[in-house]
């Protein structure tokens, strides 16, 4: 089966695995990015705190504070003490001033006795440390403003330790350095995760894209829908589908599945321990006489087929009714032509005389036929034993209607089909007997009488065979070969549905001649209740 196909979308593989990789990403970026600013925040907490902690260190030197008491020796060596201390301690400077601000160290000489840029340089005046981020002279840095006290607490100026941004920033980018390896690690590994993921669906899916699965499911559910049989598809006892056909045939109403089967189809269990889907099974459901046939799936599940045994009796007679019409037909084109080849060839000849006998001859055999069918006053029936008049005479068979034959045209249309039915199959019947034997001769007997209508069919042939006489009228019982054995299964499946009985015996008549006499007696439609 084709199923639909959408070029311009992507497999269903790359769908998944792309979709899979896009989802990561959304999750593990913002992730990262959350990560790296709180990594970014706790560096410059750290850094904030190691300023101010080394600024405290610097204002409890003593040479600091010898230098803003006014000496100058300690001021003139202060910026070089300073400058070392910065290389040991790894901050970017380290500046002392006065109470006014103005520096008496700075890692630029030229900056020193300038006063000291950006912050709050109030705090430490009050004696409180303090730490910021400003925009100083040598750039945009986190520092710490401690004052330097002498003995009795007086302020005389600050220390300040700072560390540059880009100073953090190099710190931060080692550290996601460091981290990315494994950020990448785990992206590949999800990318891996979702390829191998994404394979294990296709291969599930029958390597089927997800429109060709819906597309097909819809096909399949409309070629469900339009059945005429019913379909059920069981699993483990469970019914998992049912069309609706099905429920009509079972009489239930629309409702959720699964359910089980034992509650549908309490008859059906013998027939799934050994299901043959070439032999269905007759069941009578709620009333209703079903065809069952069972057939195994692959995936261990089985479908049941449900057809309404009525309507296939009735197709099967149909087609038996048509089948007769068509052998009718050929019987009578065979004969007339004949017949025509005849006329030709005396006319030819110059034997009017000749011909005109056999012409009239033919004329007189029509007209007894005519005759012997008129008191069928079914026009179907009559038309239907006139026609077998034309197959005896093309088969070498005599066919003579018993002169008690006489039928209403009031007879109820199930009665009359089933009527039909036997009298076509019951004379071919009869006629395929006589195959081969000279003087073959069929009577026919259709009559009424105050128990019902019998129909009687005998010939003069062999009879039936003894090891089928028990089993005469089964479905493939015939002694012509495999392949056959259908017209008196058919005829006995119409038979049981309207209360009648077809009986077959051997009788000798008082020329002590032998017949095979088959006896269809059909009650009236009031006692077949």
């Amino acid at each position: 089966m084709a199923l639909p196909h959408t070029p311009r979308l992507l497999r269903v593989q790359s769908r998944l695995f792309l979709s899979i990789a896009a989802a990561f990403m959304l999750l593990a970026l913002p992730l990262a990015l959350l990560a790296s600013s709180s990594l970014r925040g706790v560096i410059h907490r750290t850094y904030a705190d190691r300023a101010l902690r080394e600024s405290g260190l610097v204002a409890t030197l003593p040479p600091v504070r010898s230098a803003l008491e006014g000496d100058p020796a300690a001021r003139a060596s202060l910026n070089g003490l300073m400058d070392r201390y910065r290389t040991l301690l790894g901050a970017d400077y380290i500046v002392v001033t006065d109470r006014e601000t103005r520096r008496l160290t700075h890692p630029n000489p030229a900056q020193i006795g300038e006063r000291m840029v950006g912050g709050d340089f109030a705090s430490f005046l009050a004696g409180r440390p303090v730490t910021e981020t400003v925009q100083g002279t040598l750039g945009r840095s986190v520092r710490a403003k401690v004052p330097v006290v002498d003995e009795g607490g007086r302020v005389l100026g600050l220390a300040s330790v700072g560390f540059l941004l880009p100073r953090l920033g190099e710190v931060f980018e080692g550290v996601v350095r460091v981290a990315l390896p494994w950020y990448l690690g785990a992206l590949a590994f999800a990318l891996g995760l979702a390829s191998v993921l994404a394979r294990r669906v296709r291969r599930e899916m029958l390597d089927l894209e997800p429109e060709q699965i819906a597309g097909g499911l819809l096909h399949y559910r409309t070629v469900l829908n339009a059945l005429e049989d019913g379909v059920l598809v069981v699993r483990g006892e469970q019914v998992h589908v049912m069309n609706p056909q099905a429920r009509t045939l079972l009489g239930t109403q629309p409702g959720e599945l699964p359910v089980p089967l034992g509650t549908l189809l309490p008859e059906l269990p013998p027939v799934l321990d050994a299901p043959d889907p070439d032999s269905p099974v007759p069941l009578t459901v709620r009333g209703r006489p079903l065809l069952v046939g069972v057939r195994p799936a692959p995936d261990g599940a089985q479908v049941i087929v449900l057809r309404d045994l009525a309507r296939v009796r009735a197709l099967a007679d149909e087609l038996t009714q048509a089948q007769r019409y068509a052998d009718l037909l050929r019987a009578q084109t065979h004969e007339f032509t004949n017949r025509l080849h005849t006329l030709a060839g005396l006319l030819h000849l110059g034997e009017t005389r000749e011909a005109l006998a056999l012409i009239y001859a033919q004329a007189q055999r029509g007209a007894e036929h005519l005759g012997a069918v008129h008191s069928l006053r079914p026009v179907r029936l009559a038309a239907l034993v006139l026609g077998k008049f034309e197959r005896a005479a093309e088969r070498g068979v005599t066919l003579t209607l018993d002169p008690l034959t006489a039928l209403p045209d009031s007879l109820p249309p199930p009665t009359l089909d089933l009527i039909e039915l036997a009298v076509g199959n019951l004379l071919e019947n009869a006629f395929e007997a006589l195959e081969g034997k000279a003087a073959g001769e069929v009577r026919l007997l259709i009559a009424q009488d105050p128990e019902g209508i019998v129909v009687e069919v005998r010939d003069n042939g062999p009879g039936v065979p003894p090891h089928l006489a028990a089993t005469l009228t089964g479905r493939g019982v015939s002694s012509k070969g495999p392949g056959r054995g259908v017209g008196l299964s058919l005829v006995q499946a119409r038979v049981d549905a309207l209360g009648a009985t077809l009986l077959h015996d051997r009788v000798t008549d008082s020329q002590g001649r032998t017949w095979t006499r088959l006896t269809l007696e059909v009650p009236h439609p009031e006692e077949t209740g």
